[in-house]
């Protein structure tokens, strides 16, 4: 199969296509936002709620019972509650002197309640406009299976945006409050809590306990290991990713506390600069235990020996991943069909283990 030119159509197509797939996520997102909203406030004013039923339906049935000659419906009798709390008399003064007491106590109650409610309900807006806190807490604990970020430096902001992107939900918890990347996370609706993480209460307010990771990527050793404890401590299944500047110390941790995502910033960065230094073709690595994993562009020419083959012809005989393939004149595709064919001018993105792509004595890298 030869590869057609494409059409600046298509390509309007696809753009508009990813347009509208990126505003359903936003909308999705948001609608889960508000359903989270709803069932937390809910949940916080679930005693008032169920309060207020109480005070109706017990209304409702002493006007059934101390009045049986009106032969009241419970509907109605509930009603006749109801419009007392409102300060309504819904019939003539009653002879009944537990009735007559409703008729005093019951409008005293039910505002009460009801005020309160009202008051409650505007601060807990309140706090949702200024992300405060309480209500943060709140939303965190409408969540399930939910990834818990601790830090929000550069690191733990661009692993929210990766997140954000996968439409996780994530509750973060921040330590300074003049951090620059606060408000854009805000700003999506997701949940932040200021303060020092080694308080077990903090990880409490972020639902760790209902939580499925924990990433910690503040620039504290000692401090990422010691949440790290205490939140195996708050769930034993929760899946730790721990950020490690020393590399000696996140072996240790690795083996000695079950943490197997322990991981050293020096250990991660090391491929990347060196191979860096051994070829601008190089665009990516990283290590795979003991072995060095490269992703490196390849330009295809008429006499490189790939031109004509197939995607799969180019695995089996290179022994290498081929990640990208950009026609000439053409927009990438990411893991093309085997049986896609390359031409001259065509661009591959291979991945493989360095040795392979290495023409050994030379010091080379291989080439098409």
């Amino acid at each position: 199969m030869i590869d057609r030119a494409v059409d600046p159509n298509d390509l309007l197509a696809v753009r508009s296509f990813q347009v509208r797939s990126t505003r359903r996520n936003r909308l999705r997102a948001r609608v889960w936002r508000e359903w989270c909203f709803l069932k937390a406030t809910i949940g916080h004013l679930g005693v008032r709620l169920g309060l207020m039923v109480a005070i109706v339906v017990m209304g409702g049935v002493s006007f059934k019972l101390f009045e049986p000659e009106r032969q009241h419906g419970f509907i109605r009798a509930c009603y006749f509650t109801w419009a007392l709390v409102f300060g309504e008399s819904p019939e003539e003064f009653p002879d009944h002197l537990f009735l007559q007491s409703l008729f005093f106590i019951v409008p005293v109650l039910g505002l009460t309640v009801i005020i309160e409610g009202i008051v409650d309900l505007s601060l807990l807006v309140g706090d949702r406009r200024r992300s405060e806190r309480r209500w943060c807490a709140i939303m965190a604990a409408a969540y399930k299976n939910h990834i818990v970020l601790v830090g929000f430096g550069k690191l733990g902001f661009r692993t929210y945006k990766l997140l954000h992107q996968l439409n996780e939900s994530v509750v973060i918890i921040e330590s300074n409050t003049g951090c620059q990347f606060l408000e854009e996370a805000r700003r999506d609706g997701v949940p932040v809590l200021i303060g020092d993480a080694r308080r077990e209460l903090l990880l409490a307010d972020a639902n760790v306990a209902h939580a499925r990771s924990i990433i910690l990527a503040t620039d504290n050793d000692l401090a990422n290991l010691e949440i790290a404890l205490d939140a195996r401590k708050i769930n034993p299944s929760i899946r730790v990713v721990l950020r490690m500047f020393d590399q000696n110390m996140a072996d240790k941790i690795r083996e000695g506390f079950n943490i197997p995502m322990a991981m050293s910033q020096s250990a991660m960065s090391a491929p990347a600069f060196a191979t860096a230094a051994i070829g601008a073709e190089i665009e990516n690595s990283f290590a795979v235990g003991d072995q060095l994993v490269v992703m490196q562009r390849w330009k295809i020419d008429a006499a490189g020996g790939l031109a004509g083959r197939t995607i799969g012809q180019i695995i089996s005989t290179r022994g290498v991943g081929v990640v990208e393939h950009r026609p000439r004149g053409g927009a990438a595709k990411l893991f093309p069909p085997v049986e896609t064919k390359v031409e001259p001018g065509d661009e591959l993105l291979v991945q493989g283990v360095f040795e392979m792509l290495h023409e050994g004595a030379t010091g080379r890298l291989q080439s098409p």
